[in-house]
């Protein structure tokens, strides 16, 4: 086979990740444990780690003979390559298992006869050629079966690979993936561990880089509008949305009104209520559209409720046809009335005018043109561009871009509803071919197409690589031929297929004889290794766990040769706001992101689109008038590769964790401004926040002696009028001494007391600061042995856009306990079992009164009478004995009083009265960061 080369001299030291999986899976061996599986990141080493454990078991004569599959043959070349370099006997490449270590492609053995009946086994349906191969891995006695990028089988050979396995009850089995296990569904979950068993070691894509064994990256993200054709055939596009929710939404419409319908969904009628817990944990996407519909305010907030990030916005169309659906079937369809089965009947018609259809499941997405429209836009290609014209820029010769699309040309007929406004190259690799070589500033960085069937550019950089492959096989070069150009683009045809063509590519690529290559993610989406890779180019529009990792780790690895390798990973997005569903190009971009980490602007690792810019939202686009804007941060920050490499901190102490962690957004009124979340009380010492609590010592009385009462008053009376006694007793220059003493202190008594109750006014007058309340939480999780740590271990600082990050410096589950509840403290009230209440001061009156009432409440305690509520976070309000202990903690660090049970008459009202308040003031989002 081309490409699998002798065995080398030299191995190269096992990496930490290595090591520590390879002692994990020794581990297993001696408890006779066959199956296992190893999470390690694109760029990790996975394959060293699988032959290794291989050579392991054969040595031990554990096992007789190892398969290794693959999917496909670039795979299966590194897996003979990767034997071959341990210097033993030579990996064999076919279905005789000849050797003592094969690599094969999954295709080799679920390759199925055409005209197969329809059997209970798929075992019974393999062509002889994998039938053949079954009875040779029984017959050989015991084998290790390595399955490589193991995500595969989920969706191709899983279940025939789970036949296999039962007929060889000896057999060795290693699962090696790269996609994290906490994407994966339930039912693939069950699958995987049927076949692997357990996670036997993992190891994050963070933690790789901080070792250094991949190249520090950043995620960017070039934001681009439709062209102004696309947008105006998305505003009549729009148009048909628009009449439809108009018309659903009058009054008139229906026996029950749309409006009326979901009124009593969702708040219940006066002889029904409605359990928002339990419907929210039976609909949790409906009763999310539902909480984005009372957002903007058609709908009242339903008790129990709490609106969180994700619905602060109005409803999109995916809600509207949520909350439609529910009305038709349990409504419209249901009814006997026959103006609403004619109503229904009026909107399945119209559905999908707008992108959904009905199904007897109920209203679905259908494959939607304005969709097709925004992820193929012709604004991408000149996205592209300018993207590498920067990237040059700052790189000059050092330049290696890969672009990663779909498809080479589209080759199905486009949908009618589409063909006035995309073409037949729309979203292809060849259109961004062409557009980069037409482009004076890009051509002569002389771009190449590759796909499983082309290999495409200009005729000039065709002709060097013909030349290039004449240096190592002039048979095959003298059999291509260039074809003449169209539109400035060639191809070199002949009688060669992908196998062959792409090392010779790749070669061409990594010297920089063609600085940007061109290719259709199938291709180069994974197991093709070019360390050379300086950045990535994402145009696809593929969004599933296994496809975005295998991406991501294109360009991740290092380079013998840039020992200071920076990647770049970008991600053109199409917003439109001129269309209900112009997000939909967003969606992908957060679904690729979403549990991927990268360092953000301050140098934190987080998860999601806020580590490519912390003002990302991963429920709705950025405003496209800051497109522009948000264009020249990514370029600013991809011109400073040091600062990234800077804020990954490689070689530094982690632990590997994910945690989790609480931003409270600052106002963009207060920018710049701790005001909003912070206080004089939290003072900022080495960049973090101290925290104090309000009553020093934990003592209401210590916080200031401000109180009057008899033990206060009477002795400082006293000791005056003791001084006016001896001093009139006593005469001359010393007795009026002593009586001008006396009167200073009856005179100072007032003084006192008003400077020191002004103190405790001011103290009372002004909410908790942030600190205040996550000390609170911390100490009462504490307490209940929630938490493993206390105060001690909160973390909390202002970033450089003024909002307050804060997080639990313990492990994953007490940081979450820590994160949920902050965030629950800070938000809405909405239905929590207990209230605790916090101590205030009235606004005083003007003129003499005021001063009298100034005075008044200087010399008193905090007024009780009219305190101001707060929710018990449910962490720690499920019962009475940790609402007290949170109760407890809140006097200390707070000041108030006891928790008030919500559940009885008293608390009810109260609840009633301040359901849906937000005493802070606040807003905060929940995220991910890695330790």
């Amino acid at each position: 086979m081309p490409g699998v080369h002798q065995s080398r001299k030299s191995q190269s030291p096992l990496r930490r990740h290595q090591n520590e999986a390879l002692e994990a899976l020794a581990g297993s061996v001696a408890d006779d444990a066959r199956r296992s599986w190893i999470v390690l990141p694109p760029g990790a080493g996975k394959t060293r780690v699988g032959v290794e454990h291989a050579k392991n078991l054969l040595d031990a004569g554990h096992v007789f003979t190892v398969v290794a599959f693959g999917p496909n043959t670039a795979i299966q070349t590194q897996w003979a390559n990767a034997w071959n370099d341990l210097g033993a006997d030579r990996a064999g490449l076919d279905r005789d298992l000849t050797t003592r270590f094969t690599a094969l492609t999954y295709q080799s053995l679920a390759v199925f006869d055409d005209d197969r009946d329809a059997t209970t086994s798929l075992l019974d349906e393999l062509a002889p050629g994998g039938r053949e191969l079954v009875d040779r891995l029984g017959d050989g006695g015991p084998v290790l079966l390595i399955l490589d990028e193991c995500h595969h089988l989920l969706d191709v050979w899983g279940n025939l690979l789970a036949e296999l396995l039962d007929l060889l009850p000896g057999v060795w089995v290693l699962g090696l993936t790269a996609t994290p296990p906490g994407t994966m569904t339930a039912a693939q979950s069950e699958l995987v561990s049927g076949l692997f068993s357990d996670i036997r070691y993992s190891a994050s894509i963070p933690a790789v880089v901080r070792e250094g064994d991949l190249a520090p990256f950043a995620d960017l993200v070039w934001v681009t509008t439709p062209t102004s054709e696309e947008n105006s055939w998305l505003s009549g596009q729009a148009v048909r949305f628009t009449e439809l929710i108009t018309g659903i939404l009058d009054p008139t419409q229906g026996s029950v009104p749309f409006l009326e319908w979901v009124d009593r969904r969702f708040l219940g009628t006066r002889g029904q209520t409605v359990s928002w817990v339990a419907m929210s944990h039976s609909h949790p996407d409906l009763c999310s559209a539902a909480l984005r519909l009372h957002h903007a305010d058609l709908l009242r907030l339903p008790p129990g409720a709490s609106p969180a990030e994700q619905h602060r916005r109005d409803p999109d169309a995916d809600d509207w046809a949520l909350l439609i659906d529910d009305w038709m079937r349990h409504h419209l369809m249901a009814s006997e009335n026959t103006e609403d089965r004619e109503l229904a009947e009026a909107i399945r018609r119209a559905l999908p005018a707008i992108g959904y259809r009905w199904t007897r499941t109920g209203i679905r997405a259908g494959r939607s043109p304005v969709d097709r429209v925004i992820a193929y836009s012709a604004a991408k290609p000149q996205a592209t561009t300018e993207i590498i014209c920067a990237e040059a820029a700052n790189l000059g010769e050092r330049l290696r871009m890969l672009v990663l699309c779909d498809f080479e040309s589209l080759t199905a007929t486009l949908p009618t509803d589409v063909r006035e406004v995309l073409s037949e190259r729309s979203g292809s690799a060849m259109l961004v071919l062409e557009t980069l070589v037409a482009d004076a500033r890009t051509t002569g960085l002389r771009p190449l197409l590759v796909s499983g069937k082309t290999v495409a550019g200009a005729p000039d950089v065709l002709s060097d690589l013909r030349t290039a492959i004449a240096e190592s096989d002039e048979p095959l070069a003298s059999r291509l031929q260039i074809s003449e150009p169209e539109s400035g683009i060639s191809r070199l045809e002949g009688p060669w297929s992908s196998r062959a063509w792409v090392p010779h590519v790749t070669e061409l690529f990594s010297t920089g004889r063609s600085q940007v290559l061109i290719g259709t993610r199938a291709l180069l989406g994974e197991g093709w290794d070019a360390p050379a890779i300086t950045g990535l180019i994402d145009l696809s529009t593929a969004t599933t766990p296994t496809a975005v990792t295998q991406t991501r780790g294109r360009a991740l690895r290092r380079d013998p040769k840039q020992a200071r390798k920076v990647a770049l990973n970008w991600t053109v997005v199409c917003v439109s706001p001129d269309h209900p569903r112009g997000d939909q190009d967003w969606g992908r971009l957060v679904r690729k992101h979403d549990g991927f980490f990268g360092t953000d602007s301050d140098g934190d690792i987080v998860d999601g689109v806020a580590h490519i810019d912390s003002v990302f939202s991963p429920y709705e686009p950025p405003e496209t008038e800051l497109a522009d804007e948000i264009n020249a941060r990514m370029i600013a920050r991809s011109q400073d590769r040091s600062e990234i490499a800077q804020r990954w901190q490689v070689g530094r102490d982690y632990r590997d964790e994910e945690v989790r962690s609480v931003r409270i957004l600052q106002p963009s009124d207060h920018r710049g401004s701790e005001q909003s979340a912070l206080t004089e009380a939290d003072a900022a010492r080495n960049g973090e926040i101290r925290p104090t609590p309000r009553h020093l010592g934990g003592d209401p009385g210590r916080i200031l002696p401000l109180r009057i009462t008899t033990a206060t008053v009477v002795p400082w009376v006293g000791l005056g009028l003791i001084l006016l006694v001896i001093g009139v007793a006593l005469g001359g220059v010393g007795g009026t001494a002593l009586t001008v003493l006396g009167l200073v202190l009856w005179a100072s008594l007032p003084v006192m007391l008003s400077a020191a109750g002004a103190r405790r006014a001011r103290l009372y007058a002004r909410p908790p600061t942030v600190g205040q309340l996550a000390g609170t939480i911390a100490e009462a999780l504490r307490e209940t042995r929630k938490s493993s740590a206390g105060p001690e271990a909160m973390r909390l600082r202002v970033d450089a856009r003024g909002d307050l990050r804060c997080h639990l410096d313990a492990d994953a589950q007490s940081a979450e306990a820590f994160a949920l509840a902050l965030d629950e403290v800070v938000s809405p009230i909405a239905d929590p079992r207990y209230l605790v209440p916090r101590w205030s001061l009235p606004q005083p009156q003007t003129g003499l009164r005021g001063q009298w009432e100034r005075l008044k409440f200087g010399w008193s305690t905090p007024q009780r009478n009219d305190p101001i509520w707060h929710a018990v976070p449910t962490a720690l309000g499920a019962n009475r004995e940790s609402a007290q202990a949170y109760s407890r903690a809140w006097n200390r660090w707070i000041g108030g009083g006891e928790a008030m049970y919500t559940r009885n008459p008293d608390g009810a009202g109260i609840l009633t009265a301040c359901r849906g308040t937000n005493p802070m003031q606040m807003s905060s989002v929940l995220r991910t960061s890695w330790h």
